[in-house]
């Protein structure tokens, strides 16, 4: 009975967690790792499960988060190639959800790890335990963050591509403002010309992006009555 038993202990093996991980990628020992399964290309669609919760990676070993931890970063090493690949195709990326649900598991690992190393500083040290990374953002209320923080604002940009896309719509915004205020300066001299006697502050109420104390002494506005006045 007790050798039968110490047989079925050497023989038991335990229940690989990495096992139990569904992922996208198609399993190869070479380059193809970082490309998705074969069956993929070209798909509008693919089918993928949820990210990890809190509360499933909480019952999890230190040794089972670690494995996790690394099958997910293949997966998104694998999902930032084929979105790479499908930029350069002009291709959209199929599920781009993907990355995100990723992403937040890895986030949600990072933070049972600091949960329980936390709870180690205060049980050994008495202490609290450092905090982790914190990823910085620039401040959208303020005007000159990208002048305060300049490597930040370099590092939110991704490629060149972005970078001149983002010039251009910026070159492009102040173009249409510059013809709006144009299109105003050109409405307030029209009713100036016609109207000499009308209230200035009325129509700089209107026109708020018009200085109409100097528009009034443009030849513009001068029609052939007797109320115009240099």
């Amino acid at each position: 009975m007790a050798a039968s038993v110490r047989n079925k202990l050497l023989t038991f093996q335990p229940i690989n967690v990495v096992a139990s991980i569904h992922t996208t990628s198609f399993k190869q020992s070479n380059l193809m790792a970082f490309f998705d399964d074969p069956k993929n290309f070209g798909a509008q669609e693919v089918k993928s499960g949820r990210s990890w919760t809190l509360d499933e990676l909480r019952i999890k070993s230190n040794v089972d988060l670690q494995k996790l931890w690394f099958v997910l970063l293949k997966e998104r090493n694998m999902l930032f190639t084929m979105e790479h690949n499908c930029r350069e195709d002009c291709r959209l990326f199929p599920s781009p959800e993907r990355i995100d649900k990723v992403q937040d598991s890895m986030r949600r690992i990072e933070e049972i790890v600091h949960e329980r190393n936390d709870a180690f500083w205060q049980l050994e040290i008495g202490e609290k335990a450092p905090n982790p990374r914190a990823v910085k953002t620039l401040d959208p209320d303020d005007p000159l963050a990208t002048v305060r923080e300049a490597m930040e604002a370099v590092t939110q940009v991704k490629d060149g591509a972005t970078l001149k896309f983002k010039y251009l719509m910026k070159e492009k915004e102040m173009r249409m403002q510059n013809r709006k205020v144009k299109l105003h300066e050109r409405e307030a001299a029209m009713l100036l010309k016609r109207f000499p006697n009308l209230d200035k502050e009325a129509l700089q109420a209107k026109y708020p992006d018009v200085n109409i104390d100097k528009l009034k002494f443009n030849k513009k506005t001068r029609g052939s009555h007797e109320f115009n006045t240099v």
